[in-house]
């Protein structure tokens, strides 16, 4: 009881002797410099974790803007525009068959093939139902998509997902492998 007791007493006056010795030699104790620099520590790690947290919620909305353009340009079959969005060589994989596209040339004859040959009857848009971003590093990540696919009609006829690999280069996001679901 007097061990709690005098703990007590000591935790009571230490502010009382801490402002004291500030106020008589217009210096900073120890203490309170070791405390001023846990508290700037912290402030700082906050400010860097939450910068972190900006630059990848920035990255999501990038990404999902970008996959959102590229699925308008499949959808418009704007070629050249949807072979704007990758970095060659590119790896594209469906139906467990993998394609490597090396150039926009072949790039763009895979996506007319898929696009005017091989697409559900009456395709007319698509449009995401969900994602998932998956920031692997600073220049890396993945998007996972659940897309529908609409006729003329505005009826369902497909829903389908797929793995979207993205890959920043020069300050800008390029897609690099693409695998269906």
């Amino acid at each position: 009881m007097i061990k709690l007791r005098s703990f007590s007493l000591i935790v009571l006056f230490i502010p009382f002797i801490f402002c004291g010795q500030n106020q008589q030699t217009g210096k900073e104790n120890g203490l309170g410099k070791l405390f001023k620099k846990i508290v700037d520590n912290i402030e700082n790690l906050e400010s860097k974790t939450s910068k972190t947290e900006k630059i990848a919620q920035n990255n999501e909305k990038t990404i999902v803007g970008l996959w959102k353009n590229y699925s308008k340009s499949f959808e418009y079959k704007d070629y050249d525009q949807l072979a704007s969005y990758f970095n060659y060589p590119v790896v594209l994989s469906s139906s467990n068959q993998p394609v490597l596209a090396d150039n926009k040339e072949s790039l763009i004859r895979y996506y007319k093939r898929i696009r005017e040959d091989q697409i559900q009857s009456g395709y007319k848009y698509s449009l995401m139902d969900s994602y998932e971003f998956h920031e692997l590093s600073d220049g890396i990540c993945v998007l996972k998509v659940v897309y529908s696919r609409f006729d003329n009609s505005y009826n369902k006829i497909y829903t389908g997902s797929g793995l979207y690999y993205y890959i920043k280069i020069s300050g800008v996001w390029k897609l690099y492998a693409f695998d269906s679901l």
